[in-house]
């Protein structure tokens, strides 16, 4: 079993690996919209690091609150030719990382605490929901349309 700065240290590795990933697919999709998501995608992960390194740091006053994430694997061994391959792997990262928030938050006596990991696990999966939006859009099976021009279409 993992100990908590263990835990606490593989989350940082983590947001930081995601905001790396993030800033890469920003670049790669050449629409604005999409780059705009991936940006804000950053930005977020980047406000999950600086509070979990915050929390670290309170319960761990003397360590080193800042790992060097190594790349994963998996992710050296992605075909960066297709989008889709990566937004899957950016989704399973997601669930990775909320799964590691709530795992953190069970062994958590502060009430406040608890309730920030909890919100971060929660807002995983928000990220999770954003990057199938990307890929139902890549994929085309995403229609945007305006339901109120369907107003009374059916009536005669």
């Amino acid at each position: 079993m993992m100990t908590r700065k263990e835990i606490y240290l593989m989350v940082l590795e983590a947001e930081i690996r995601s905001q790396k990933l993030y800033k890469a697919m920003a670049k790669s999709f050449r629409r604005p919209e999409n780059s705009a998501v991936f940006q804000q995608l950053v930005v977020l992960e980047k406000n999950h690091e600086e509070k979990v390194r915050a929390a670290f740091l309170q319960e761990f006053p003397n360590a080193d609150a800042y790992p060097d994430p190594v790349l994963e694997p998996e992710f050296k061994k992605l075909d960066y030719s297709d989008p889709a391959v990566v937004l899957e792997y950016a989704i399973e990262r997601e669930d990775v990382a909320r799964d590691h928030y709530l795992d953190l938050a069970e062994g958590t006596q502060d009430g406040q605490l608890k309730m920030m990991l909890k919100t971060f696990a929660a807002e995983e999966e928000q990220h999770k929901e954003l990057l199938q939006e990307q890929l139902q859009s890549l994929q085309g099976a995403y229609t945007w349309y305006d339901p109120s021009e369907l107003t009374g279409f059916m009536e005669d």
